[in-house]
């Protein structure tokens, strides 16, 4: 019995921790959009729902890119429909499949174009959407996040995941990435999100990386908009691959 009683102990003492690996130290929001930029690329899946004079809308996005270059490979579902996007950045070469509807009913249509984004004017490149500023501005959320709070811990796909809950203000976003890259981001926060603060989830993995964000706001027009980010992957390989240049059309001005 003498010999069995240190084990006992030793075995109520793990009971007591749970029996496994405890829960992350994560303290806060404070670098977590740092920790996460510096994984360099990351798959992604950004989900976008609205209801705007009772109307319901959704897109979604899914892909593969990097934090610190200009290059992306993603797939967009945009409202009504259609055949999926798939554009593929790299560097100031953007490539797309827009012509892929006419290119089915019309053989000598190529389905994909080719635009180099250094040959549009500065107006025509400042009027349009970042598209990967789009998506990298959901993990620099957190740096505009303010009196976060913790909501608690919870198991996916085995890892433990620590939740918090803060004010993002707007102005505060970005502040820790480039100077090349802050307008790009700020322009994106404006085009999804408040111009105000507003409330969001973060989710921060074992490593303290973004890996959910969650920001559900009303208009103020009365609709609604719910924006899901998530983060996975870690140091994937972002795909560059095209198609044959047969298949290519060069629409640059």
């Amino acid at each position: 019995m003498r010999r069995l009683l240190p084990i006992l102990l030793l075995a109520l003492v793990l009971a007591a921790c749970g029996g496994s690996k405890p829960a992350a130290d994560v303290a806060g929001l404070g670098d977590a959009s740092s920790r996460t930029v510096a994984a360099d690329t990351a798959n992604f899946n950004l989900v976008i729902r609205g209801t705007v004079a009772g109307v319901s809308v959704r897109s979604s996005e899914t892909g593969s890119f990097s934090f610190t270059q200009q290059q992306a490979h993603f797939y967009k579902l945009v409202p009504g429909g259609g055949l999926p996007q798939e554009i593929v950045l790299d560097g100031p070469i953007t490539y797309t499949n827009a012509n892929v509807d006419a290119a089915l009913k019309d053989s000598s249509v190529r389905p994909w174009t080719k635009l180099d984004t250094r040959k549009l004017p500065a107006s025509d490149r400042n009027s349009h959407p970042d598209e990967l500023a789009h998506v990298r501005a959901v993990a620099y959320l957190a740096d505009g996040a303010a009196d976060a709070k913790r909501i608690g811990v919870q198991t996916v796909d085995g890892e433990q995941w620590t939740r918090f809950r803060g004010s993002v203000d707007p102005g505060g976003i970005g502040s820790n990435a480039p100077a090349s890259d802050r307008a790009a981001l700020r322009a994106a926060v404006r085009n999804d999100y408040l111009a105000t603060p507003f409330v969001a989830d973060f989710w921060l993995d074992e490593s303290g990386r973004v890996r959910r964000v969650l920001v559900d706001y009303r208009t103020s027009g009365g609709g609604r908009i719910v924006v899901d980010g998530a983060f996975s992957d870690f140091g994937t390989k972002v795909d560059l691959t095209v198609p044959p240049a047969e298949d290519i059309q060069d629409i640059t001005p």
